[in-house]
């Protein structure tokens, strides 16, 4: 199946495998007036989680690839309604805005682009443990001790 994945910024040496984790991605324009003083326009970029319903802020929206890839490496979105998507990420960037600009009126929100993407995390060996790698900060998780979580709830 094809997929857009995002752009990895980090990958191991060697990997064994991946798993691709959906997000949705938001970019979303916040226009203010303000009383005495010129208009004030944000954007804001949000990275929705779609199996936690999580959200990351960014710098701008990453770049897409499209990838070819077996459907037992895709995790699948728990989150799938649009709109609750949408206007959890509204919220969340007017939240944001509300500690950079004073104004007395809510501004005006609009979307200006959102892509569902999903964000890699490779499998592989190191030193004889199996890792999992962030493609994005390059964090290492030893997968036994994410296992060991899992099996404690």
């Amino acid at each position: 199946m094809k997929v857009p994945v995002m752009k990895p910024r980090f990958r191991p040496k060697e990997y064994e495998s991946f798993v691709l984790y959906p997000y949705h991605i938001f970019h979303i324009r916040l226009h203010y007036k303000r009383l005495g003083l010129n208009d004030k326009i944000l954007n804001y970029y949000g990275y929705i989680d779609l199996r936690r319903m999580g959200m990351e802020r960014g710098d701008g929206v990453i770049d897409i690839e499209e990838w070819e890839v077996d459907e037992k490496m895709v995790m699948k979105p728990v989150v799938t309604d649009y709109e609750e998507l949408k206007n959890f990420a509204m919220k969340k960037a007017v939240e944001w805005a509300a500690l950079r600009v004073i104004s007395w009126w809510h501004p005006l929100v609009k979307v200006v682009e959102d892509k569902k993407a999903y964000k890699i995390f490779w499998a592989y060996k190191k030193d004889g443990k199996m890792f999992l790698m962030d493609s994005f900060n390059g964090r290492e998780y030893p997968i036994d001790k994410i296992l060991e979580i899992m099996t404690k709830k």
